[in-house]
């Protein structure tokens, strides 16, 4: 009865054992694929950033434009490059939400952020381009000129906030790469 009762404590020692190694190579191997999915993350927020500073700058040129005597093709022409920096941005955006949930904080943080700015940028663009539609003239007119305006706004809004963000996690990481820990010194 004896022996009975020590292989079963030494059954069950096994047991736990075995679940704790299961256990910890499951975390490990979760931990590997969200690090993986967040360095994913970080490479499509990084084309994202360069998109959305290229079609910040499409905006800025096309704000400055407004008041100027170019032609309505010319305005024209800035709107649908900056149609294109929004679809391509909006297809983007999307597969990031899909990954969203395995993100790292900072990550989460700059995707929640982007869909207003970018909702906002695409509506006053399809202002704009309705607008001109309209009449050719409408390029010299106030409602134009505030389309034009919060396109830019919101524009510059995205690139800066996505670049705050991102420079943010840039440094959390190489400061978390240096392995630095809290000084445990008290003063005496």
């Amino acid at each position: 009865m004896l022996l009975t009762k020590k292989f079963g404590i030494g059954l069950s020692a096994l047991t736990i054992a075995l679940v704790v190694a299961i256990a910890t190579s499951a975390f490990a191997e979760n931990r590997k694929e969200t690090r993986s999915v967040q360095s994913q993350v970080a490479d499509q927020l990084a084309e994202f950033r360069r998109t959305a500073a290229q079609m910040s700058r499409e905006a800025d040129t096309l704000d400055s434009h407004v008041p100027g005597r170019l032609s309505w093709e010319t305005h024209s022409q800035h709107l649908e490059t900056l149609r294109n920096h929004v679809n391509q941005l909006g297809k983007n955006l999307t597969d990031l939400e899909t990954l969203k949930p395995q993100a790292s904080e900072s990550q989460q943080m700059a995707i929640e952020h982007l869909r207003p700015h970018l909702v906002a940028v695409a509506d006053n663009v399809t202002e704009a381009l309705d607008l001109i539609r309209e009449s050719r003239g409408n390029i010299r007119f106030p409602d134009y000129g505030e389309a034009v305006s919060n396109i830019y706004e919101h524009a510059d809004a995205l690139h800066a906030k996505l670049d705050a963000i991102l420079d943010h996690e840039d440094a959390k990481t190489r400061l978390d790469d240096l392995g630095l820990q809290p000084s445990l010194n008290e003063a005496e």
